[in-house]
Protein backbone atom coordinates (compact mmCIF):
# COMPACT_ATOMS: atom_id res chain seq x y z
CA UNK A 1 0.00 0.00 0.00
CA UNK A 2 2.71 2.40 0.73
CA UNK A 3 4.31 1.69 -2.16
CA UNK A 4 1.33 2.43 -4.37
CA UNK A 5 0.91 5.68 -2.48
CA UNK A 6 4.40 6.67 -3.16
CA UNK A 7 3.88 6.11 -6.71
CA UNK A 8 1.31 8.22 -6.96
CA UNK A 9 3.42 10.70 -5.13
CA UNK A 10 6.03 10.28 -7.56
CA UNK A 11 4.31 11.01 -10.51
CA UNK A 12 2.27 14.15 -9.66
CA UNK A 13 5.88 15.61 -8.38
CA UNK A 14 7.31 14.59 -11.63
CA UNK A 15 4.12 15.61 -13.68
CA UNK A 16 4.34 19.39 -11.42
CA UNK A 17 8.17 19.16 -12.49
CA UNK A 18 8.36 18.26 -15.47
CA UNK A 19 11.01 15.86 -15.57
CA UNK A 20 10.36 11.74 -14.71
CA UNK A 21 11.40 10.64 -11.14
CA UNK A 22 11.71 7.26 -12.16
CA UNK A 23 14.32 7.77 -14.85
CA UNK A 24 16.09 9.48 -12.07
CA UNK A 25 15.72 6.42 -9.61
CA UNK A 26 16.79 4.28 -12.20
CA UNK A 27 19.66 6.48 -12.91
CA UNK A 28 20.52 6.51 -9.01
CA UNK A 29 20.18 3.09 -8.95
CA UNK A 30 22.54 2.48 -12.16
CA UNK A 31 25.57 4.67 -10.34
CA UNK A 32 24.78 2.94 -6.91
CA UNK A 33 25.37 -0.75 -8.77
CA UNK A 34 28.08 0.83 -10.67
CA UNK A 35 29.69 1.69 -7.42
CA UNK A 36 29.12 -1.56 -5.90
CA UNK A 37 30.73 -2.75 -8.72
CA UNK A 38 33.45 -0.58 -8.30
CA UNK A 39 33.69 -1.74 -4.97
CA UNK A 40 33.88 -5.49 -5.90
CA UNK A 41 36.72 -4.73 -8.47
CA UNK A 42 38.64 -2.97 -5.91
CA UNK A 43 38.21 -5.40 -3.85
CA UNK A 44 39.38 -8.55 -6.04
CA UNK A 45 42.20 -6.37 -7.40
CA UNK A 46 43.56 -5.99 -4.12
CA UNK A 47 42.65 -9.79 -3.31
CA UNK A 48 44.53 -10.41 -6.24
CA UNK A 49 47.73 -8.04 -5.18
CA UNK A 50 48.04 -9.55 -2.02
CA UNK A 51 47.92 -13.33 -3.24
CA UNK A 52 50.84 -12.31 -6.02
CA UNK A 53 52.63 -11.00 -2.73
CA UNK A 54 52.12 -14.17 -0.97
CA UNK A 55 52.93 -15.56 -4.08
CA UNK A 56 56.06 -13.60 -4.59
CA UNK A 57 56.94 -14.13 -0.85
CA UNK A 58 56.74 -17.94 -1.14
CA UNK A 59 58.62 -18.22 -4.27
CA UNK A 60 61.59 -16.09 -2.36
CA UNK A 61 61.88 -18.71 0.33
CA UNK A 62 61.93 -21.45 -2.40
CA UNK A 63 64.64 -19.27 -4.03
CA UNK A 64 66.51 -18.92 -0.53
CA UNK A 65 66.01 -22.35 0.18
CA UNK A 66 67.56 -23.59 -3.26
CA UNK A 67 70.45 -21.22 -2.43
CA UNK A 68 71.30 -23.07 0.93
CA UNK A 69 70.86 -26.48 -0.29
CA UNK A 70 72.92 -25.23 -3.38
CA UNK A 71 75.62 -24.35 -1.10
CA UNK A 72 74.88 -28.13 1.38
CA UNK A 73 75.75 -29.43 -2.11
CA UNK A 74 79.00 -27.78 -3.13
CA UNK A 75 79.97 -28.33 0.24
CA UNK A 76 79.47 -31.94 0.48
CA UNK A 77 80.57 -31.95 -3.16
CA UNK A 78 84.37 -30.83 -2.09
CA UNK A 79 83.74 -33.11 1.38
CA UNK A 80 83.49 -36.29 -1.36
CA UNK A 81 86.34 -34.78 -3.81
CA UNK A 82 88.90 -34.72 -0.02
CA UNK A 83 87.33 -38.11 1.21
CA UNK A 84 88.22 -39.34 -2.65
CA UNK A 85 91.89 -38.15 -2.30
CA UNK A 86 92.14 -39.52 1.31
CA UNK A 87 90.66 -42.67 -0.26
CA UNK A 88 93.00 -42.75 -2.98
CA UNK A 89 96.37 -41.50 -0.83
CA UNK A 90 95.28 -44.70 1.35
CA UNK A 91 94.94 -47.20 -1.61
CA UNK A 92 98.34 -46.32 -2.69
CA UNK A 93 99.80 -46.15 0.66
CA UNK A 94 98.53 -49.66 1.25
CA UNK A 95 99.89 -51.01 -2.69
CA UNK A 96 103.39 -49.64 -1.65
CA UNK A 97 103.11 -51.26 2.03
CA UNK A 98 101.71 -54.72 0.00
CA UNK A 99 104.48 -54.14 -3.05
CA UNK A 100 107.60 -53.59 -0.04
CA UNK A 101 106.45 -56.29 2.39
CA UNK A 102 106.24 -59.43 -0.76
CA UNK A 103 109.73 -57.53 -2.03
CA UNK A 104 111.13 -58.14 1.98
CA UNK A 105 109.52 -61.36 2.09
CA UNK A 106 110.95 -62.47 -1.71
CA UNK A 107 114.62 -61.12 0.03
CA UNK A 108 114.24 -63.24 2.77
CA UNK A 109 113.43 -66.18 1.25
CA UNK A 110 116.16 -65.93 -1.43
CA UNK A 111 118.65 -65.45 1.76
CA UNK A 112 116.95 -67.85 4.00
CA UNK A 113 116.63 -70.85 1.75
CA UNK A 114 120.40 -71.64 1.22
CA UNK A 115 120.28 -71.27 5.61
CA UNK A 116 117.34 -73.70 5.67
CA UNK A 117 119.27 -76.29 2.68
CA UNK A 118 122.36 -76.63 4.99
CA UNK A 119 120.19 -76.69 8.41
CA UNK A 120 118.25 -79.68 6.72
CA UNK A 121 121.43 -81.13 5.41
CA UNK A 122 123.35 -81.20 8.95
CA UNK A 123 119.82 -82.99 10.01
CA UNK A 124 119.84 -85.77 8.00
CA UNK A 125 123.65 -86.57 8.12
CA UNK A 126 123.30 -86.64 12.07
CA UNK A 127 120.20 -88.74 11.84
CA UNK A 128 122.31 -91.36 9.41
CA UNK A 129 125.33 -91.23 11.56
CA UNK A 130 122.73 -91.66 15.02
CA UNK A 131 120.87 -94.11 13.21
CA UNK A 132 124.00 -96.32 12.03
CA UNK A 133 125.67 -95.64 15.81
CA UNK A 134 122.76 -97.11 17.34
CA UNK A 135 122.09 -99.95 14.70
CA UNK A 136 125.83 -101.37 15.84
CA UNK A 137 125.20 -100.46 19.56
CA UNK A 138 121.51 -102.57 20.09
Amino acid sequence: MNTAILEVLISVISSFLGVNLKDIKASLNKENLKTSEDNVISVSIDSVSKNLQDSKEIIENALLEIEKQKKLFEQMKQEAEISQQITTMNQEQVNALNTLLENTLNKQEKKTFPKTLLWNLFFCLLSAILGYILGKLL
